[in-house]
């Protein structure tokens, strides 16, 4: 009975938390490659190649000389120039809290993606396969986690308290270890199998962890 009372906690507590992130939290669509806006193409210089294109018809009609179209494409281009400096100095500020972003910039840079290099597996074996690469890596995770250490190394357990020697009950999550465990989310992953996004649990720790805590 306490197995269905927990489950049906769970299920109303996911309801809940999904209905306010639906109702609260906004939402963009993602764009395929070809409608993907260029990073540093902020409002400046998308404006600007709006009127270099204007300026572009004006200068082939006559109605503007080739030096003022010249010009104009050199001040458009010099706001290119600061648009895309400003970016890297924004990406220069934040790489040490998310490394993300500047590897998501220098893939973009990149003409063609270069698939991984052959790998070693523990028999000295060289990998050049993906399939063959895939198992390697299986290996060697597999060899450092197992069923009795499921913790990384480095991740402190969640408290528990102390019910005055009561072996045969289970034990009480803290609400602290658990609002604890909830603001140190990595808010820059993606949402798990349950819909719930890291960033909201972080954000709302101090709401959500009595009710969490409850329920582990």
């Amino acid at each position: 009975m306490k197995g269905k009372g927990v489950e049906e906690g769970w299920t109303f507590f996911k309801k809940e938390v999904l209905k306010a992130q639906e109702q609260a939290v906004p939402m963009c669509r993602k764009m395929n490659q070809q409608g993907r806006r260029l990073a540093w193409l902020n409002r400046e210089p998308l404006l600007g190649l709006r009127e270099k294109r204007k300026f572009y018809h004006f200068w082939k009609e006559g109605q503007v000389t080739q030096e003022e179209y010249r010009g104009f494409t050199r001040s458009c281009r010099e706001e290119i120039r600061k648009a895309k400096a400003q970016l890297e100095f924004r990406l220069a500020t934040v790489v040490r809290n998310n490394k993300l972003y500047i590897y998501k910039y220098v893939n973009k840079k990149k003409r063609a993606k270069v698939n991984l290099h052959p790998l070693v597996d523990a028999g000295q074996n060289f990998a050049s396969k993906d399939e063959e690469k895939a198992e390697v890596f299986n290996a060697f995770f597999a060899s450092v986690f197992n069923s009795q250490t499921g913790y990384s190394q480095g991740t402190h357990l969640p408290l528990l308290e102390d019910k005055g020697g009561e072996r045969n009950k289970p034990p009480i999550m803290q609400k602290e270890a658990v609002n604890n465990l909830l603001c140190h989310l990595d808010t820059y992953k993606s949402v798990g199998p349950d819909g719930i996004h890291p960033r909201m649990l972080s954000e709302l720790a101090e709401e959500l962890a009595k009710t969490v805590s409850i329920l582990c």
